[in-house]
């Protein structure tokens, strides 16, 4: 919760304490990363840009260490597959899940930090998921009924996705799509559920949520499609 958090682990691996202290963080200084992707290549380098970059972009300290333990699972990839990083995702769980049991982090720490290790991946590719992916990943985000912890994940992975060399200021415009789509599920009617038995109720709810989100999907991509009418657009 430091103004420059990252200087505390530059100073420990500077002293040889990472190692010490955090040996998954310390691990992945000497990692690399796809150069087309990550212009920085070393994912260590590239935590602490993303760490720097949550620190642009939230003050909670929970957003600020679920973006330094994102990529973890990285650290964890056979050097035989490096540079590449397929299912880095679910392999970071079991790595942040032992720092947090380790370190006795909080719940809401270790919570956000799994959810973005876990989600990060999906969250970039928001925009070409399927209506019902997308739903799921809100249901694995408990971003319904925790909207504000969402926000968190996604101030989170917008941070992955900023920090790298010349996207400091580049559109996130994912974030936003999964907002809207978050407010399609929320926003659906449920008149008429209470009386339902259990079972009939979630299925109908999830029905009718999917039909929201698709919706809403099918409209955006038919105005990306629409030219825009003669005159309009901006005068730069």
């Amino acid at each position: 919760s430091e103004a420059e958090p990252w200087r505390f682990i530059e100073t420990l691996r500077a002293c040889s304490g990472l190692v010490r202290v955090l040996p998954e963080i310390d691990r992945l200084f000497g990692v690399p990363q796809p150069v087309e992707y990550h212009p920085e290549v070393d994912t260590g380098a590239h935590t602490l840009l993303v760490l720097r970059r949550a620190c642009e972009l939230s003050a909670a300290a929970t957003v600020r260490f679920a973006a330094l333990l994102h990529d973890l699972g990285k650290g964890a990839t056979p050097a035989d597959q490096w540079p590449q990083h397929r299912g880095h995702e679910q392999r970071g769980i079991a790595v942040v899940e032992g720092l947090c049991a380790r370190l006795r982090v909080p719940n809401a720490y270790r919570e956000l930090a799994v959810l973005t290790a876990r989600h990060h991946g999906q969250v970039h590719r928001a925009l070409e998921l399927r209506p019902g992916t997308l739903l799921e990943l809100l249901q694995r985000a408990d971003a319904l009924r925790r909207p504000e912890r969402f926000e968190e994940l996604l101030a989170a992975c917008e941070a992955d996705f900023r920090g790298r060399p010349g996207y400091e200021h580049r559109p996130y415009p994912e974030a936003d799509y999964l907002r809207d789509m978050r407010s399609a599920a929320a926003g659906v009617d449920t008149a008429g559920l209470a009386a339902l038995e259990a079972a009939t109720r979630a299925g109908l709810l999830k029905v009718r949520r999917l039909e929201a989100i698709a919706a809403l999907r099918a409209g955006r991509a038919k105005s990306a499609e629409t030219p825009p009418r003669p005159g309009s657009g901006s005068r730069s």
